[in-house]
């Protein structure tokens, strides 16, 4: 066996308010996790919340912006040629001249649909997604990261994670 120290595990949980922080901690030292292994950090309402790594403070970036506005579009345009195609079918081609034109005026459509959809897409965090304080448990082992997980998805944390 290696005598080699590894590294220590530590769940995290975030919580839009310090009373649900503090309840948790209750929780948790209910399922027997001391409370020294618990850690808590908070931030001042004037500053932005903690967030998880890679996190991007819960705002959809602009690519992904622009991506799920295309996989919509991608996918509704799918599910109208299938439509349309069947249609076609259905009627043995008599309603391909109808078919194609509808599909040209579509196309002014789809522009205009993205022209909405950018101006109702609001770069707003709901305050029940921001984080106020970030709850930390050094854990000793497999078994206990576990019940710290389920005990912080249990109450009300915003997000869970393990690093």
């Amino acid at each position: 066996m290696s005598d080699a120290p590894h590294a220590q595990r530590q769940v995290m949980a975030s919580f839009a308010t310090h009373e649900a922080a503090d309840s948790a901690i209750q929780y948790l030292t209910a399922e027997a996790i001391p409370r020294d292994q618990i850690s808590i950090r908070t931030s001042d309402t004037g500053l932005q919340p903690v967030q998880a790594p890679g996190e991007t403070d819960g705002v959809v970036q602009e690519d992904e912006q622009r991506n799920l506005r295309t996989m919509g579009t991608s996918i509704a345009s799918a599910g109208a040629a299938m439509a349309a195609a069947g249609v076609v079918v259905a009627t043995g081609g008599a309603a391909l001249p109808a078919v194609a034109a509808a599909a040209a005026a579509g196309l002014g459509a789809g522009a205009v649909t993205q022209g909405v959809s950018n101006a109702a897409t609001p770069d707003v965090v709901p305050d029940s997604e921001k984080a106020v304080a970030v709850l930390t448990v050094n854990v000793a082992n497999a078994d206990q990261a576990e019940r710290a997980k389920g005990v912080l998805r249990k109450v009300s944390a915003i997000k869970v994670w393990e690093e």
